[in-house]
């Protein structure tokens, strides 16, 4: 009994089964995820350690390059890349495609622990992490409010806001920018401090055990157990005045009294003799030196490292990252829901928040459109099969074939884990359109053999079994095409068409069983009219074409055409080396990024004054919406790791675009381009990046041309650098030529004498934390009220920091002498520049020079022509120029995709040949 006979003699069990398959993928469609993309595996560990104030020479030396080394034998690794920055190593680590990333961050764990004894004391443990490039914030919140003050607002913002978002199952993280948090200050004058034969790391240690409190055991007594418990921490700010910072051993003055001369009981002479002894063993006394003598304590605010606005209007910005394995559309409605839940609250302590981006809509948007096209598809398919066949009950019973195909689709989609995306939809839509193929194949030959004058069982069985590999042969034929990019493509073009091939290949695995049974089955229900057939007249032209009146000329076609297909498909082949590669095809998204980088050292303040400028050139546009603002990055606090952050003199600008515009994005960043010409941007460099795809946001605009040079010496690397722009701008159709070498940061180095400080008995560690507590500050305890912790900061006042030559007067303790040394005794301050950042590929000091490409140039004929100019180039031994291997990894890929297309081809060929 073959598949068609079963169909008829089992109709029930046919229909229940078709049944069962409509229900099971109406429930597999609600529960799969929505995403814009399918799920993409970077194989990238990176790995973060942060070491507090060390120059980036020091990170290189004493942490990058020993963590380098051990990772550097971890099975499967393919490349190291570090950026060493001040008090800041990122390492990362990236893998061949196909790695096991989890067993790779285990094994990178290990070599790690094999070296933390080697790495500084002071700094943090190195932390591992699977970063994802194209990680970007499912939402972002603009916090506003009305009569509060910064402080409150912040911490209101913390409370309510961060910490019931982040409680949201699916999200990993909400991150705050801007606002100021509240700190108790203690400015120590320096004059003062030294009156009082005081060193700063003293009274820091002073403050510190003065706000204790510690458990003291437990008394039995009777028939309870008492706890002791000393309480010793400030109960007021008032109170850290009022804290002894110290002893000074001080001379005391005495004025005579005279009056002894008449009263003593000896003579005048040896009375005075007396009282001198009695007066030289009280002349050294001690006296109790508090916070109140040397400094001043105030209750203000922490310095700011971060500036974020929205629309011109300081606020608070709340970032809300997913988890990896989250579904970004139902993410995004908890979200709204738990913020509609905390609406009234927040409105009754002045708090207003308003949603400035949110990912989920381009994502519906993109969705919506593609399950239209779908649904307009067949209907499309049933309004064509209604004129040729010139029936609604057969078109209708093709067309039924679709829904059930699509459902069963869905069901394998979620026994698979392939979510609802972009390249999943695509490939189903893709699969709508030959979904009716086999359907009307196998019905068309029905109804031949009932116009013979067969049954309706008899024509079905005999019809459908006449056609079961013939149908199951072409639809091999389409899974022979996808297929290979399942197994043969790598990287992240196989991870994007993986998800498109598997909903082919399940679209046509069902769409071969449903005609084959379901089709075959409701065919006995449809009445036949044996009549002649008469063709349509719009359609008369196409059946004379294709029709001839003897089998040679049927043969002549038959050549013909294949000399025909034949010839395209060369012509085809010899015209795909000129089309232009990339990975996702651009989408003008309604937003773009600008960077703005001012020179290293800039402070926050003129950062945000160049921004401003900035905006006030946005605002000229009628086509933008809204803007905002960030300028330098929060502090990362305790337990809190943070991969990219902003410097203060680093701001990103995210515009979005009015949805009614004229002009697309890149027109809009032409023309504000031209309106930023005139506005003195004090030697900031600006950045535009157009968000056409998640690769764009997430990368920040990677360039087509990438240009590696590697070598050690700084100066002779800035030569060689600034030799390779040079070339490069002589190129048409080059632009936009950048280099990633940071700019030489002003520093100011105490340089320390090793044999006087050790003759003193000074550590350089005191040395170092003497300087950082008097210039940074120093967190030396915490100050707590009402079950809030705020930080109390020691440092130098103001007029004492202005000037660097006061460090020389800091006073540090000798251990041998009992004694306080002045720091240039065993220091002295060297001013200079040095690097901000050192970034290394493959264990190499390594600058990278990008530029972009004219939209009149082809990027492959660009590329061809900066290889070129590099085999010309003169440069130092010691040095090497490369083109980027991300230029090389893109033709790899696309050589792959090559191959497994005309592996595909091969495999059709041999499926027809075995039915030939």
């Amino acid at each position: 009994m073959n598949l068609p006979e079963y169909a008829i003699q089992k109709k029930v069990t046919i229909v229940m089964v078709t049944v069962g398959i409509i229900v099971l993928g109406v429930i597999a469609f609600v529960r799969l995820p929505q995403e814009l993309f399918p799920p993409i595996t970077f194989p990238q560990i990176t790995i973060v350690t942060e070491y507090a104030n060390a120059a980036p020479e020091e990170i290189e030396t004493l942490i990058t390059r020993p963590i380098e080394e051990a990772i550097g034998s971890v099975a499967g690794l393919k490349q190291i890349d570090s950026i060493s920055r001040e008090g800041r190593s990122t390492v990362l680590a990236s893998f061949n495609w196909g790695q096991d990333i989890d067993f790779a961050a285990l094994a990178v764990r290990e070599k790690i622990d094999l070296i933390k004894e080697r790495l500084p004391k002071e700094s943090e443990d190195p932390v591992v992490l699977k970063f994802d490039p194209l990680t970007r914030p499912i939402m972002i919140l603009s916090i506003t409010g009305e009569n509060l003050e910064p402080v409150q607002m912040k911490l209101l913002t913390e409370k309510m806001i961060k910490d019931n978002l982040e409680k949201v199952e699916g999200v990993a993280s909400a991150s705050i920018s801007g606002g100021v948090d509240r700190e108790i200050l203690v400015e120590i004058d320096q004059a003062r401090l030294h009156a009082n034969h005081l060193s700063l790391l003293e009274v820091i240690e002073s403050i510190e055990e003065a706000n204790v409190s510690y458990p003291a055991g437990s008394i039995k007594k009777g028939l309870y157990e008492y706890l002791i418990r000393t309480s010793g921490e400030f109960r007021s700010v008032n109170d850290i005045s009022f804290a002894v910072a110290g002893v000074d051993t001080v001379a005391k003055i005495k004025k005579e009294d005279t009056s002894f001369l008449e009263r003593g009981s000896k003579g005048p002479r040896e009375t005075l003799d007396a009282l001198r002894e009695e007066i030289e063993q009280e002349m050294l006394e001690k006296r109790l030196v508090l916070i109140r003598d040397i400094a001043g304590v105030q209750d203000t605010f922490a310095e700011r490292t971060s500036v974020s606005r929205h629309n011109g209007e300081a606020n608070i910005s709340v970032s809300i990252q997913k988890q990896a394995d989250a579904n970004s559309i139902k993410l995004v409605d908890n979200l709204k829901r738990t913020l509609t839940f905390l609406h009234d609250d927040l409105l009754a302590r002045g708090i207003r928040y308003e949603i400035i981006y949110d990912h989920s809509v381009f994502i519906r948007k993109s969705l919506q459109n593609l399950l239209s096209e779908a649904i307009t598809g067949g209907f499309l398919a049933f309004i064509v099969l209604f004129i040729f066949l010139r029936a609604a009950a057969p078109s209708l019973l093709v067309t039924l074939s679709i829904p059930v195909t699509v459902m069963g689709v869905f069901f394998l989609m979620g026994m698979m884990g392939i979510t609802l995306n972009i390249m999943s939809l695509g490939g189903l839509a893709l699969g709508v359109g030959m979904i009716v193929d086999t359907s009307i194949v196998v019905l068309e030959n029905i109804f031949r053999r009932r116009q013979m004058g067969e049954s309706e069982d008899e024509g079905a069985i005999k019809g459908t079994t006449e056609v079961i590999w013939p149908v199951i042969a072409s639809n091999l034929t389409t899974i022979a095409v996808f297929f290979p990019l399942i197994v043969f493509v790598p990287g992240i073009p196989g991870q994007l068409f993986k998800d498109l091939s598997w909903t082919v290949i399940f679209s046509q695995i069902i769409a071969t069983l449903v005609p084959l049974t379901l089709v075959t089955m409701l065919s006995t229900y449809v009445h036949i009219q044996k009549k002649e057939y008469k063709p349509i007249p719009w359609t008369r032209f196409l059946e004379k074409g294709l029709s001839t009146p003897s089998e040679k000329k049927q043969h002549q076609s038959l050549y013909r055409i294949l000399l025909i297909v034949t010839g395209v498909f060369l012509a085809t082949m010899l015209l795909l080396p000129t089309l232009e590669r990339e990975v996702l095809p651009k989408v003008d998204q309604g937003q773009f990024l600008i960077k703005v980088d001012m020179p290293i050292g800039t402070r926050l303040e003129v950062t945000d004054r160049v921004c401003r400028k900035i905006e006030s050139a946005i605002g000229t546009i009628p086509e933008i919406k809204d803007v905002s603002v960030t300028v330098g990055s929060e502090k990362s606090k305790a337990g809190e790791v943070k991969v990219e952050t902003l410097r203060a003199s680093q701001a990103l600008i995210l515009v979005n675009l009015d949805k009614k515009r004229k002009r697309s994005s890149a027109a809009v960043v032409a023309l504000l381009r031209k309106e930023m010409q005139p506005l003195d941007l004090e030697d900031a460099h600006v950045n535009f990046v157009l968000q056409e795809s998640e690769f764009a946001f997430a990368e920040g605009g990677v360039k087509p041309i990438l240009v590696e040079v590697k070598g050690y010496d700084f100066l002779m690397m800035q030569d060689v650098v600034d030799q390779i722009k040079k070339r490069l701008s002589e190129i048409p159709g080059v632009t936009d030529i950048q280099d990633d070498i940071a700019e030489a940061a002003p520093e100011t180095k105490l340089e320390i004498d090793k044999r006087r400080s050790a003759l003193y008995g000074i550590s350089a560690l005191d040395i170092s934390l003497t300087a950082k507590a008097a210039i940074e500050g120093v967190v030396a305890t915490l100050y707590r009220e009402g079950g809030k912790e705020f930080d109390v900061r020691v440092r130098l006042s103001e007029k004492d920091r202005l000037n660097v030559s006061n460090l020389n007067n800091l006073l540090l303790y000798s251990k041998i002498l009992d004694a306080l040394i002045p720091l240039k005794e065993v220091a002295t301050i060297e001013r200079g520049v040095g690097p901000s950042e050192i970034r290394r590929s493959n264990q190499e000091r390594t600058a990278i020079i990008s530029a972009d490409v004219a939209k009149n140039v082809k990027s492959k004929d660009a590329i061809k022509q900066v290889q070129t100019l590099l085999g010309e180039l003169v440069i130092p031994a010691d040095f090497q120029v490369v083109l980027s291997g991300k230029a090389k990894e893109v033709q790899e890929n696309f050589a792959k995709v090559i191959f497994a297309f005309i592996l595909s081809i091969m495999l059709v060929y041999m499926i027809m040949a075995s039915q030939f």
